[in-house]
């Protein structure tokens, strides 16, 4: 909510799919590098340090994969270590699988750390995306935040009541709250149903409207990709 990026509106999830289809349909090394370089500047433009935190998470996993695809690759040994060894062929697959992998989480993350979901669903309904889609995707936008909410509350109390103070309470406290939320959340499903009954929900939800901005610097970086790929 605090991003400032430098593309606005559904304009800037128009760029990212473009530039996901730019570098998903290439296998030049100049694309993905453009692609990681170029996202990440505009990035680290709308969100400052928060996105060196964003990348830590899925990179925890990117790398260990990465490794494990270098060992079981086979190919000629260039390093060896103990009964383990990197191939050549593992070593450029993991590289290039790596870069590919890398400039696709940098255009995701610019679209993750600057676009809320209603903004997203809204730039998707310009697509004319099925009115039962919209909705599904609103509902369980919010359906999430209500649960994780109301998870944590029933978590809290009876954690300060020792519902989790040893094995035996541990699974009978978490049997109840997994209980209590399920019944919790089909009485609020029913409720939710009822009152959009009640105001003559006809099957669309409303979508606000956003206005786009930044078309010189999206410009910019769909020309860096589409240039990137034509270099040797």
């Amino acid at each position: 909510m605090d991003a400032t990026p430098a593309v606005e509106g559904p304009l800037r999830v128009y760029v990212v799919l473009a530039a996901l289809v730019l570098t998903a349909t290439t296998t030049r090394t100049a694309v993905y590098v453009a692609a990681f370089a170029t996202f990440a500047l505009l990035s680290v433009h709308a969100v400052g340090r928060a996105y060196v935190a964003f990348l830590g998470y899925p990179l925890s996993f990117l790398v260990p994969s990465l490794l494990l695809v270098a060992l079981v690759t086979p190919g000629d040994p260039v390093v060896e270590l103990w009964m383990l060894a990197l191939s050549d062929r593992g070593l450029d697959l993991a590289a290039t699988t790596g870069l590919r992998a890398m400039a696709s989480l940098s255009v995701l993350s610019f679209l993750a750390l600057t676009t809320t979901v209603p903004q997203l669903v809204a730039a998707l309904d310009d697509l004319r995306l099925p009115d039962p889609v919209v909705e599904l995707l609103l509902l369980v936008y919010r359906g999430i935040q209500v649960l994780v909410g109301q998870a944590t509350r029933r978590h809290t109390a009876a954690r300060l009541r020792g519902g989790f103070d040893s094995r035996r309470t541990l699974f009978r406290t978490t049997k109840l709250v997994a209980a209590s939320l399920l019944v919790s959340s089909v009485d609020r499903a029913e409720a939710f149903e009822t009152a959009m009954n009640a105001r003559n929900y006809a099957g669309r939800m409303p979508v606000p409207d956003y206005e786009s901005g930044g078309y010189a610097v999206a410009g910019v970086a769909l020309s860096v990709l589409v240039a990137a790929r034509w270099v040797v």
